[in-house]
């Protein structure tokens, strides 16, 4: 551990003291290997562009001793080993009758080979040849890659026998080519003797069987740098092994991360059987690492592909044909078809027959399910292995809907969760239910989700500061073709009613006759019981008395008797939950004795005469009688004066949906004032 700390030190000094800065450029890959008592050197450019560069310009190799004896070298002496380049054409051609040499030897001083590109050329041009050199660079790195004879014509490979097992070296390859700024391309591989080459047994394989090919599947990344490809080998019995695969492979990558592999294809006996597959590495110097572990692989010969239904026919009977079609399988591993049934898309699903339909079959004729079913064909292999078809619907002709669901009833508790059973229906292809509710008994129900109820009962909750306190709910029954009930008889509820009713509303109005007029605006709320009038006493203990106690539904005016003297007036609206609103409390004071004189009168709203009617007793009135008129808005105003004994007046000026009250006054045969209040709604 000393030691590899000792030389991981001294050459992060020797790579910074090198002069250069940390630019971010492109660098060569480097690697050593040792071979007895000889170093094996390998080095590539990383682009194209270097790789022409190289091709002209060649590589300087450079080597410094960095440790001896196990002792690192203060100041080590740095020698150039040679310039390298590719060989001349005339050396490859004693080659080129294998591939490998051929190929490099092509992709270096193929016709067409340019590294420039005139200006006048046009676009697509320069595409073209910017691919065709990007491809030369790969497949000569790829043949360099499979022989280290050939890494070393093209200029990217030595083979140093100079060395000694006693000493460590530090190898530095230069592209012969400086930027406008001086910086030149290099790379460096540090070798040991006392290290010396590792080259792991491959693991991580695994492999897949498909019909009679059986996929080898090496990882990637954990071998990269060290293997270029691998050697294959296959048994028959686990102990004699020959050679399926070798030098010929392919990465596999759909993105960048995804993990990539080398696999191989080999292909096998299309029966049952047991094989057994090794592998080992194959270095870019031409040798082979340690044998992988013994991979066992069953053959069990497969179906490619699934069959799928074509057509389901009902036919008398309660009978169903159904008909499919698949692949060409092979008859040898394809034992047959079974069909399968289930009441769900997700299953399970259960075999029609006991024994499998023969392979030619593509014809079944099975009793028709009730109601629907979810039918899928499975093709069989030898070893009974079933390969599944999409599943298909099968719906029997039904448009007769469910009867109406019986026996609805529900309750709500205090937190506003209710509860709802009823009768479950007899149908067989029931479906289930949905529940339905309403706000008001003759508007439009809605649905309560859109989740179908499976059983009889279901619970629920609403709000309980909703201003409704009534709601109304049905249920309806739907069968398996989605056929819809006609809805149960609706119940009404009551739910927890948590909301104060809304606070009525009352003014008080002495006429000219001394009458103390109270009107009321009842509460707006839907869920009134009753409503109450309190007289409260301007006392050190004030006392209530009531002055009315009933339903009020519209405004309504309430006449006090005389005697009640100084207090205040409330108006009190009570729901059916027992929660009361209260109104504002208007300051009354009556005066004692104040006994006025009065007479009977009405008035009647005419609504198809547009008017309002005013009638009043003639009988101890005389000369004229004057109408005062106000609403909601407007105070009392003068509006008609006429003869008292006429009796009679109609009010045109009036507008829908509002509150009027009319003031009379007139005179005794004895000349005393006399008035009366009158109040009417015009609607």
């Amino acid at each position: 551990m000393k030691k590899t700390f000792t030389i991981l030190l001294f050459i992060l000094i020797y790579l910074s003291g090198f002069g250069q800065n940390s630019q971010s450029i492109e660098k060569l890959q480097v690697t050593g290997f040792i071979n007895n008592d000889k170093i094996m050197l390998r080095w590539a450019p990383e682009n194209s562009i270097s790789w022409q560069r190289g091709n002209k310009l060649g590589y300087s190799v450079y080597r410094r001793v960095v440790m001896r004896d196990g002792k690192v070298i203060e100041k080590p002496d740095s020698i150039l080993l040679g310039t390298f380049n590719p060989l001349p054409l005339e050396r490859w051609e004693a080659y080129s009758d294998s591939n490998y040499f051929a190929v490099a030897a092509e992709a270096i001083y193929g016709s067409g080979f340019e590294v420039t590109t005139q200006s006048k050329g046009n676009f697509f041009d320069m595409v073209n040849k910017s691919r065709e050199q990007e491809s030369r660079f790969s497949m000569g790195l790829l043949c360099a890659d499979q022989s280290f004879t050939v890494a070393r014509m093209m200029g990217l490979g030595l083979v140093d026998s100079t060395t000694k097992k006693n000493e460590a070296y530090l190898y530095k390859v230069v592209l012969n080519y400086s930027d406008t700024s001086g910086y030149q391309e290099k790379g460096f591989a540090l070798v040991d003797f006392g290290f010396g080459n590792f080259l792991p047994r491959p693991f991580g394989i695994n492999h897949e069987v498909v019909e009679n090919v059986v996929t080898i599947m090496v990882p990637y990344e954990p071998f990269k740098g060290i293997y270029n490809t691998y050697q294959l080998q296959r048994s028959d019995d686990g102990k004699t092994y020959r050679t399926v695969k070798d030098k010929s492979y392919y990465s596999l990558s759909t993105t960048p991360d995804d993990p990539k592999y080398n696999i191989y294809n080999d292909s096998v006996v299309s029966q049952a059987s047991t094989v057994f597959y090794r592998l080992r590495g194959r270095t870019p110097f031409d040798s082979y690492g340690p044998y992988s572990d013994t991979l066992e692989v069953k053959i069990m010969p497969s179906l490619i592909g699934s069959p799928w239904i074509t057509d389901i026919k009902e036919v008398g009977n309660d009978k169903l044909i159904v008909t499919w079609d698949s692949p060409e399988y092979k008859p040898e591993n394809l034992k047959g078809f079974m069909l399968y049934s289930a009441k769900r898309y997700e299953g399970p699903y259960l075999e029609y027959f006991k024994t499998p339909l023969a392979g030619k079959d593509s014809i079944a004729l099975i009793d028709a399910p009730g109601g629907h079913a979810y039918l899928k064909v499975g093709a069989l292999d030898g070893f009974n292995r079933p390969y599944f078809s999409a599943p298909r619907l099968y719906q029997a002709v039904d448009s007769i809907p469910p009867s109406a669901p019986q026996g609805l009833t529900g309750a709500f508790d205090t937190t506003g969760v209710v509860q709802f059973k009823w009768s479950y229906g007899k149908e067989r292809d029931l479906l289930g239910y949905q529940m339905l509710y309403s706000a008001n008994a003759d508007s439009e129900y809605s649905l309560i989700g859109n989740a179908f109820i499976y059983d009889s009962t279901y619970k629920t909750s609403f709000p309980t500061n909703m201003l409704s306190s009534d709601l109304f709910f049905k249920v309806v029954a739907l069968d398996t073709r989605y056929n819809t009930s006609r809805p149960s008889e609706p119940i009404k509820l009551v739910k927890p009613d948590t909301i104060a009713p809304s606070s009525p509303v009352i003014f008080i109005d002495t006429d000219s006759t001394g009458l103390t007029k109270i009107l009321i605006a009842p509460s707006s709320s839907t869920d009134i019981k009753i409503h109450y009038l309190y007289f409260i006493t301007d006392a050190e203990k004030p006392d209530r008395e009531e002055l009315f106690r009933g339903s009020i539904r519209n405004d309504t005016t309430i006449t006090l008797s005389n005697g009640y003297g100084k207090g205040e007036i409330c108006c009190v609206a009570e729901d059916i939950t027992g929660r009361k609103g209260y109104s504002n409390r208007v300051s009354f004071r009556q005066q004692k004795n104040s006994l006025v004189s009065t007479f009977n009168a009405l008035a009647k709203p005419l609504i198809d005469d547009g008017a309002v009617e005013l009638l009043w007793d003639k009988t101890n009135l005389s000369g004229s009688i004057m109408i005062y008129r106000k609403d909601d808005l407007k105070p009392y105003n003068l509006i008609a004066t006429v003869d008292s004994q006429i009796f009679t007046f109609k009010d045109r000026n009036v507008t829908v949906n509002t509150s009027y009250s009319y003031k009379l006054v007139g005179f005794q045969r004895n000349g005393k004032a006399i008035s009366r209040v009158i109040a009417v709604k015009y609607r």
